[in-house]
């Protein structure tokens, strides 16, 4: 280092530092990464009703969650309406049919909530 000028010397020392802090950082820990994972919320259990209003027609009420922003209406696991009331009214039921139905209830940003246990009933002539 005799023969370097103060700016040659300065580079090299600095650099020198910078590796060692490099260095101890890479050593830090066991090279792993940490994850974080967030527990989802616990979904609000809301209650079902079914009920028959009209030969062919089946009213499907659930209660009310003050942080759903909307509601999914199942019928025998397919998406039948999405809604943002407490009602539907199913005029597509046929006789001797057994239907069921689950409603499922998503915040504002799409995460599920709130749900019914499914209900079941058959339509009779």
């Amino acid at each position: 280092m005799l023969n370097m000028t103060t700016f040659t010397r300065g580079f090299v020392l600095r650099s020198a530092a910078a590796l060692i802090i490099l260095g101890s950082l890479t050593a830090c820990g066991d090279g792993s990464v940490a994850v974080v994972a967030s527990t989802p919320p616990a979904i609000t259990q809301l209650p079902l009703a079914l009920t028959r209003v009209g030969p062919q027609a089946v009213q499907v009420d659930w209660g009310d969650d003050p942080y759903v922003y909307t509601f999914d209406v199942l019928r025998d696991g397919n998406l039948l309406a999405t809604v943002n009331t407490l009602s539907v009214i199913d005029n597509t039921v046929l006789f001797n049919g057994t239907y069921c139905y689950q409603v499922q209830g998503y915040d504002a940003t799409g995460l599920l909530i709130a749900a019914t246990d499914t209900g079941c009933i058959t339509i009779v002539p």
